[in-house]
């Protein structure tokens, strides 16, 4: 077989080898002008915190319930107070992250900033439900990560739809579990897969972004000139953002808080304590959950930077399971939110986000909290 057989040189295979350079070219791009976060308006708030060159002695990253749970402006007013001088921290949770999305976003901002004092991060009945592959992941995902997620396999499930099929019927024929554990390995193989191919995507939606911007930028999707607004008022005040209350969604979300309040009395809620089976102690759950909060607990150990787990309550929900307190304790200090005080109707916007005077509330006393550190 000479040179011009081989089937290297063919057409085939030259198309598909420059297929390949395309697509490392266009991940390199999108890596480079993070425009990943061009998917979703809210997520250009995490970009414009981040490339705020000002340190921050704080640094809080979670989902929206921390997005809307932490005041910074205020945090800061009340820890000055305490401390007698000056206290800067910066709200870096957005909406819809779970916890690896956390991890990523630490270590975006360490890449650009000194190591802050303290980090919060969330966590709680509901922050640490996400066991499945999800829409966030390929926008945050970086090459090492998705080596990390063929390498680790975190995720057990593709869906609930899977979960519930495998867990609850079983598996079937499947001696030693090679059939499962072959299930797994490429599920996660895939979404490896996935996160190395999103750079053209992120390309073609930016693109697309421009075209219909007129070039202004790159990072707010068409049509979103009062969102863009908002978040532009809002990473003045350090990421701040949530629903009002005489919104229509505001009002649509209060019902849910009616409906719990109902359900579930005031002192019913105080004095609950978790039943029924603690599913967080078994180890095959929660995987992505556990293996991010480790790779948190490392990488703060590695900054001198001290951890604290942020338990965000919802509103008279089911506490902490006793696996998850001595988990979170194993890896860093854990701080539960007061829920005489939270657990009140006026404190909750829905039954997963705290109001304006949850939030108000929430963020003093997490002040107090940092101030009594030693």
């Amino acid at each position: 077989m000479d040179a011009h057989s081989s089937p290297l040189r063919s057409k085939s295979s030259l198309t598909g080898l420059w297929f390949l350079v395309f697509c490392a070219l266009a991940l390199a791009v999108s890596q480079r002008f993070e425009l990943g976060l061009c998917a979703d308006a809210r997520h250009a708030t995490l970009r414009e915190l981040v490339r705020d060159e000002r340190d921050a002695e704080v640094v809080f990253v979670g989902s929206s319930q921390t997005a809307r749970g932490v005041i910074p402006a205020l945090f800061d007013q009340r820890a000055t107070e305490l401390l007698g001088r000056d206290v800067r921290s910066v709200n870096l949770a957005t909406f819809g992250n779970a916890r690896h999305i956390s991890y990523l976003t630490l270590e975006r901002w360490l890449a650009h900033h000194g190591a802050p004092r303290v980090v919060y991060v969330e966590c709680g009945v509901l922050s640490d439900v996400p066991e499945f592959p999800h829409k966030t992941l390929t926008r945050f995902g970086e090459p090492r990560d998705a080596l990390a997620l063929a390498w680790e396999r975190p995720y057990a499930f593709l869906d609930g739809k899977e979960f519930v099929r495998i867990e609850k019927s079983g598996a079937g024929f499947d001696v030693g579990g090679i059939f499962r554990a072959w299930s797994v390995a490429q599920l996660n193989a895939d979404l490896a897969l996935d996160v190395l191919g999103r750079g053209s995507e992120d390309c073609v939606r930016t693109l697309a972004n421009l075209a219909l911007e007129r070039g202004e930028s790159p990072y707010w999707m068409p049509g979103e000139p009062q969102m863009r607004a908002e978040i532009a008022r809002q990473v003045e005040e350090r990421g701040y953002f949530r629903i009002e209350l005489d919104s229509a969604e505001g009002i649509e979300a209060r019902r849910s808080v009616e409906k719990q309040a109902a359900l579930v009395s005031y002192e019913k809620a105080l004095a609950a304590e978790w039943k029924g089976p603690d599913e967080f102690a078994n180890p095959a759950r929660f995987r992505v959950t556990r293996l991010y909060a480790e790779k948190l607990a490392r990488l703060c150990r590695a900054h001198g930077i001290r951890l604290v787990f942020l338990d965000q309550p919802n509103f008279r929900g089911r506490p902490l399971r006793p696996a998850q307190v001595e988990f979170y304790r194993s890896l860093g200090d854990l701080f539960v939110q007061d829920k005489s005080v939270l657990y009140r109707s006026e404190s909750f916007l829905d039954s997963g986000h705290l109001s304006v005077a949850g939030a108000e509330f929430a963020s003093r006393a997490l002040a107090s909290h940092f101030a009594s550190l030693k």
